[in-house]
């Protein structure tokens, strides 16, 4: 596809220099943008993309999308061409909305308070058995890298899984609006951004902005053991009798469900219970979580016509992304589970499930501030304490001024004072890890994004 074909799918453009350069990409960022790549000079509040054109030209970009022509550009415009729109964003996602039409393959959303990527993972693996399919890489799951991953479709993918994130009310409706899903996957509705949105209601108003905007005939695929997601079904029932509604998970009800979860050292093995007939599964990754994570894949591939044996041998292969319970080397003879991608009180509470049903002479959590909960802050880090203490985790630590109230409460629950350390940083974290550990320890390390984690991880790996 070349510059002038491209710009056919945008209104109101005006198209400058050689537009019969082929598009081989598309970049937000001229400090990786490769020959050949379609560069989109983004307005931002620190840097203006616009500044950057020039450079993007230099390394052999075949154009760029601009929304005023900057100066200097002449020597180039030969070789390259000019978009000019009035928003760049707003072309990006036009741009990639079209790219999406007129591919005309299904499209998977997946949206969750937790493990919506590890759930995209698993969908795109058990997918990936029968079809091609393009999946959302990494965290781009919001008004700017989801059209970027539509825009990397190729002629030989059969489907595509993406991620939807969410900040605000509006937003997921807006991501629908670019994608146009047919599927509508939600792991669960919990507890955050609700500094953001104000009530688990307004979360659940949220996430349901996903199902609510699947067209006629569209699915969704619910998790029938979270309460927010069943009720969220009803009314869907209620109000758009179009959908079909599949729950999946460990009730009873469960369209697609799992029961005789044995955890093992290198994961989960369990029974998968569809139309009556009980069939053996295995699961690369630990916890029960993602056992119902695993569960939303087999359903999305079922109602794709994927065989269950396939779908359950595509689980078996998965790779998810980087540090979501990721088990690494630790020094003096330990092991480190590194999910330290993210933290909510939903997501900290499964991950230490995961700890205490790992084989190790002692478990140690190390814990950081969840962001982002607003008035349920106190709340939510004091049911992470009580959590740690009713699962005997050997030792405590906790990371940050909030995380103190899991100290707090881990102590009023029952653990010793020489159970519990707060810590005032990562580096605290990491010197007193290097006093404490012993061979056999098992330690998992998780925190919020904010708090880069990470590098306790990288502080005491072996």
């Amino acid at each position: 596809m070349n510059l002038n074909t491209l710009s056919e799918a945008l209104a109101e453009k005006q198209l400058f220099g050689n537009g019969q350069r082929e598009i081989t990409g598309y970049s937000i960022d001229s400090r990786t943008i490769e020959a050949g790549h379609l560069f989109f000079a983004l307005p931002g509040e620190q840097v203006d993309g616009h500044r950057f054109v020039g450079e993007a030209l230099a390394k052999g970009a075949s154009g760029a999308v601009v929304s005023r022509l900057p100066q200097g550009l002449d020597p180039y415009l030969a070789r390259a061409g000019l978009i000019v729109v009035p928003g760049v964003l707003q072309a990006l996602q036009q741009l990639a909305t079209a790219m999406r039409l007129k591919a005309g393959i299904p499209v998977v959303a997946v949206t969750g308070s937790n493990g919506k990527t590890t759930t995209k993972d698993l969908i795109a693996a058990v997918l990936g058995s029968q079809y091609s399919t393009l999946k959302t890489e990494g965290n781009f799951n919001n008004e700017l890298g989801l059209p970027l991953t539509l825009l990397s479709l190729k002629e030989s993918h059969r489907i595509a899984v993406l991620e939807m994130g969410m900040r605000g009310l509006g937003q997921i409706r807006e991501l629908c609006r670019i994608a146009r899903p047919d599927y509508g996957v939600i792991t669960n509705i919990g507890t955050a951004h609700y500094e953001l949105l104000g009530s688990q209601e307004n979360i659940a108003k949220a996430k349901g902005e996903l199902p609510h905007s699947l067209p006629d005939k569209g699915t969704a695929i619910l998790n029938r053991d979270d309460p927010w997601c069943f009720r969220l079904g009803v009314e869907l029932k209620q109000k758009r009798p179009d959908l079909s509604i599949i729950y999946y998970g460990f009730h009873q009800s469960a369209w697609v469900r799992a029961t005789g979860l044995e955890h093992l050292n290198t994961g989960v093995g369990f029974q998968v219970v569809w139309e009556g007939k009980s069939y053996q599964a295995y699961l690369p990754l630990p916890g029960a979580h993602n056992v119902q994570n695993a569960l939303a894949a087999i359903a999305v591939g079922l109602i794709n016509d994927i065989s269950l044996k396939t779908c359950i041998d595509g689980l078996a292969r998965v790779v998810v992304s980087e540090k979501r319970l990721a088990q690494v080397a630790g020094m003096n003879g330990s092991t480190i589970i590194d999910d330290t991608y993210n933290a909510n009180p939903g997501s900290v509470v499964a991950s230490l499930e995961v700890l205490a049903s790992a084989a190790g002479k002692r478990k140690i959590a190390v814990l950081g501030t969840q962001r982002e909960l607003g008035a349920l802050a106190e709340k939510g880090h004091r049911n992470v304490g009580a959590k740690v203490a009713d699962l005997e985790i050997d030792l405590l630590l906790t990371v940050g001024v909030e995380a103190q109230w899991m100290a707090d409460e881990a102590l009023r629950q029952g653990m010793e004072a020489k159970q519990v350390y707060s810590l005032n940083n990562n580096q605290e974290a990491i010197q007193m890890l290097q006093q404490l550990l012993r061979p056999g320890d098992v330690v998992l390390v998780k925190g919020s994004r904010a708090l880069a984690m990470e590098e306790i991880v990288r502080g005491v790996t072996g």
